[in-house]
C-alpha cells in the first residue's frame, strides 16, 4: 500500500518541500549570532545571510502586492526548512497565462503592540530560476541561509512577493524560513532517522546539482525536461514522405518537440535494513513516418509514461556515512542509484556522490524532502 500510495503522488508534478543542513557553533565569535529579530539592527544582520540564487539586492521596502488577491499555490506549507550549504527550491504553481517571472523578498519582525511591523531596510529581486523557466506552469526560486556562527535552530520571517512578467505584484505571503540542525551520526532508532519507522512517509527528490566554484554547473528536477529535435523528410509536390529517397530539392525540415524528463523518485528506507524506490520517467519520441514535412506544426511525437520500482538493501558505513544501496530486484530498466554520503534532518536528505549523473569532476549532490501521508504537493496561498 505504500508503495501505491508512493505511483499515486508521483504522478503529479511532485512536490518539494524544503531542507538544509546547518551546524552548531560558538555564538561569542560572531555578533551575528546575536542578532535581535525585533531590531532593523537584527532583521538586516538576518536578511544579509540569505543567498537568493540570482538575486539582486536593493534598498528600501518591496513593492507590495494585492495579498489575497491571486490563485497561485506554493510548494510548502508555512515554514521552509533549511539546511547548511543547500539551496532549497521554493515553487509557485500559476496558470499559463499569468507567469511568475521572479519574487520580491523581504525579511521582516513580528507585529509590536500596536501592530507595527518592522522590516529589514532592503529587498531582494529573485529572478525565476533560469533552468526551470521553460515550464508554462511552475516557476522556481532558489533559497539558502548562509549559517556563519548563528545558533541553532534559526527563524526569518519572510514576505514573499511573486510578481509577473512586467514586474507587476501578483501577492504578498507571509512565511517562515528555519534553519534546522543536522544529524551528522548515523542512528535508525533516533525520533528523525531516516528509516520508516519510527517516522511514517517516504523521500521524495527534489533536485539534483553539480556546482564549480559556487556556480551551478548542472541542474536536473522534476521541473525539468531536455529534449527538442529536428528531422529532415520530403514534400513532394505536395505529399509528405520520410523516405532516403528524395530529391534534394525536395528535403524539408521539421521540428519534434521530443523530450526525456525524470519526473520523480522515491525512497523509503525500512528499518530491517531493506529499502523501496520508485522512479517515475517521461519522454516522447518522434514519429515521422506519420507526420507532415509539407505543413508548418510540429512533428508528431509519442509520448510514454513509465513507472519502475525497486527493491534492495541498504547499509550506512559508520566511519564516513556512506549510504550504500543494493538493488535486489526491479520492474524495469530505470537510471540507477548507488546511494551516497548520508546527511539528513527531520526534513531532508542529501546524498552527496560522485560525478554521477551530471557528468564532470564536481560531486553531485541529490537532495530529498520528506513525505507524510498528510502532506499535499501544493499549498493555496489563500487558503
Amino acid at each position: 500500500m505504500k508503495s501505491t500510495r508512493q505511483i499515486l503522488k508521483l504522478s503529479g508534478t511532485l512536490l518539494f518541500c524544503a531542507f538544509f543542513l546547518s551546524f552548531c557553533s560558538d555564538p561569542e565569535t560572531d555578533p551575528a549570532s546575536k542578532a535581535d529579530p525585533l531590531t532593523v539592527e537584527g532583521l538586516n544582520t538576518l536578511s544579509e545571510h540569505l543567498r537568493l540564487q540570482g538575486a539582486t539586492k536593493k534598498e528600501g521596502q518591496a513593492p507590495q502586492g494585492p495579498a489575497g488577491a491571486s490563485s497561485l499555490s506554493i510548494s510548502f506549507r508555512d515554514t521552509l526548512y533549511l539546511m547548511k550549504d543547500v539551496q532549497v527550491p521554493v515553487k509557485f504553481l500559476h496558470d499559463a497565462s499569468a507567469n511568475v517571472a521572479g519574487v520580491y523578498v523581504q525579511v521582516h519582525g513580528s507585529p509590536d503592540a500596536s501592530g507595527n511591523v518592522t522590516s529589514a531596510t532592503h529587498f531582494y529581486d529573485v529572478p525565476e530560476f533560469e533552468e526551470t523557466n521553460e515550464s508554462d506552469s511552475v516557476s522556481v526560486i532558489l533559497v539558502e541561509f548562509d549559517l556563519g556562527d548563528f545558533e541553532l535552530p534559526v527563524s526569518i520571517p519572510v514576505t514573499l512577493i511573486p510578481y509577473d512578467d512586467n514586474l507587476q505584484a501578483l501577492d504578498e505571503i507571509e512565511e517562515i524560513i528555519k534553519v534546522e540542525e543536522s544529524f551528522e551520526d548515523f542512528d535508525a532508532s533516533a525520533p528523525c532517522s531516516f528509516t520508516s519507522p519510527p517516522v511514517e512517509g517516504w523521500w521524495q527528490w527534489a533536485y539534483s546539482l553539480q556546482r564549480e566554484n559556487g556556480e551551478i554547473t548542472f541542474f536536473s528536477s522534476p521541473d525539468v525536461a531536455y529534449g527538442g529535435q529536428t528531422i529532415n523528410g520530403c514534400c513532394t509536390n505536395g505529399f509528405s514522405g520520410y523516405t532516403a529517397n528524395c530529391l534534394p530539392e525536395n528535403v524539408e525540415s521539421l521540428f519534434f518537440p521530443t523530450y526525456y524528463q525524470i519526473a520523480g523518485e522515491t525512497f523509503i528506507f525500512k528499518a530491517d535494513g531493506t529499502f523501496e524506490r520508485i522512479t517515475l520517467e517521461k519522454h516522447s519520441d518522434p514519429a515521422p513516418e506519420v507526420s507532415d514535412f509539407c505543413g508548418v506544426a510540429y512533428g508528431v511525437v509519442e509520448t510514454s509514461l513509465e513507472f519502475v520500482t525497486y527493491e534492495g538493501n541498504w547499509t550506512v558505513n559508520a566511519t564516513s556515512n556512506y549510504l550504500q544501496l543494493q538493488t535486489t530486484s526491479s520492474t524495469g530498466s530505470g537510471y540507477g542509484n548507488p546511494g551516497g554520503v548520508l546527511r539528513h534532518n527531520c526534513h531532508g536528505l542529501v546524498m552527496l556522490m560522485g560525478n554521477g549523473e551530471g557528468g564532470g569532476g564536481a560531486p553531485l549532490e541529490k537532495f530529498y524532502f520528506r513525505m507524510r501521508p498528510e502532506d499535499y504537493e501544493w499549498y493555496p496561498v489563500n487558503e
